[in-house]
C-alpha cells in the first residue's frame, strides 16, 4: 500500500498573512522554529510560500555592497570587521522590514493533495530543491509535509511488520 500525503502531513500548519510585514514574518518563522510557510488569505487559499532564504535574500539585495566592503586584503582585524558587517546587516534590516510578505513570496508554488503518494512529493522536494510543499484541497491550504514528514512517514512504515498468508 502506497503511503499517501495525508499520513504524513502536518494538519495545521504556521501560515503568513500577505500583509504581514518581513518583521513580522521573521519573528513568526523564528519563534514556531520553521524555515518557511504558506502564505493564506483570509478565507484560507494558498497565495505563496515564504522562506528564511527570501527573507536573506532581500537583505542581500539591499546592502550588495556589503562583500565588497571586507575584501580579504584588509588588515584591521577580525574583530572590526565583525563589527561592520553587524551594523551593516542591521541597517539592511532596518531598511527592509516594514516590506510585504506578498512583496517577497514566492508565488510559483508547487503543491500536492492529501491524496498524493509521498513519492510524488519526493519527486517534487527534490526536482526543485525545496523543503517544505503546501498541501492543497479545492484551492485551500489543509496541510504541508516536510522532508522530516516523508522521512518519518517512510521509515515508520517500514518499521511495521506485514503479514502475508497464514500465521
Amino acid at each position: 500500500m502506497a503511503l499517501l500525503i495525508r499520513d504524513v502531513m502536518s494538519k495545521e500548519p504556521i501560515t503568513l498573512k500577505p500583509t504581514a510585514t518581513l518583521r513580522e514574518a521573521a519573528i513568526t518563522l523564528a519563534d514556531e522554529s520553521v524555515g518557511g510557510c504558506p502564505v493564506v488569505d483570509e478565507g484560507g487559499r494558498l497565495l505563496g510560500m515564504l522562506s528564511e532564504v527570501d527573507i536573506l535574500e532581500a537583505l542581500k539585495t539591499q546592502h550588495k555592497e556589503l562583500r565588497m566592503l571586507m575584501p580579504p586584503e584588509i588588515t584591521f582585524g577580525i574583530s572590526f570587521v565583525e563589527i561592520i558587517k553587524e551594523r551593516e546587516a542591521l541597517a539592511a534590516f532596518k531598511e527592509v522590514e516594514g516590506r510585504l510578505v506578498r512583496d517577497l513570496m514566492t508565488k510559483e508554488i508547487h503543491s500536492v493533495g492529501p491524496a498524493d503518494s509521498v513519492e510524488k512529493a519526493i519527486r517534487i522536494m527534490v526536482q526543485h530543491k525545496i523543503h517544505r510543499i503546501p498541501v492543497v484541497e479545492g484551492g485551500h491550504l489543509v496541510g504541508i509535509v516536510t522532508r522530516g514528514d516523508v522521512l518519518g512517514g517512510f521509515f515508520r512504515q517500514v518499521g511495521q511488520p506485514t503479514y502475508r498468508g497464514v500465521l
